[in-house]
């Protein structure tokens, strides 16, 4: 994602929040919001980002993409890793709020570990397809890891 030290990010459904320390440990500026459903995964990822959080670079919330409160036009990126944000419920609404939050210039980054290959294009493909059909322009990218996961990634850019 090429962090810059004044991005403001979001995190939608942050786990245990390892992305969060890594992006965090990038800015200097900048800030990291990063939502999650599951109050223990808050918990965990407010545990692990303490320094982060005391400095100012990390806010960790429990809330659902679909309600949680977020400033529009703010978020130079956003990202998800292995989230079914836009596969449960109605992708568009969700694709939509993504582009009123993205700031101008913005990219979303959707990220999946898949177990093998052909799972791994066929997330690609579907995601990129759900992307372009709501107005993004996208390029993909994937690396094999370890016992064959393979990690993909969707990145979409708002066309205006």
């Amino acid at each position: 994602m090429a962090v810059a030290p004044n991005d403001q990010v979001l995190e939608i459904g942050c786990g245990r929040g390892a992305a969060v320390s890594l992006v965090a440990a990038r800015l200097t500026t900048g800030r990291i919001v990063a939502i999650d459903r599951a109050a223990s995964m808050v918990r965990l990822a407010t545990q692990r980002n303490l320094s982060h959080i005391s400095a100012g670079r990390a806010e960790i919330r429990r809330a659902g993409f679909e309600s949680a409160t977020l400033p529009a036009d703010h978020f130079t990126k956003i990202f998800a890793v292995n989230v079914s944000l836009f596969w449960l419920g109605d992708a568009a609404q969700q694709v939509a709020r993504v582009r009123r939050l993205l700031a101008p210039g913005g990219q979303l980054y959707v990220f999946g570990e898949r177990p093998t290959a052909a799972h791994a294009t066929a997330n690609l493909t579907t995601t990129e397809l759900l992307l372009e059909t709501h107005g993004f322009a996208t390029t993909t990218s994937s690396t094999t890891r370890g016992q064959g996961q393979v990690l993909t990634c969707v990145t979409g850019t708002p066309v205006e």
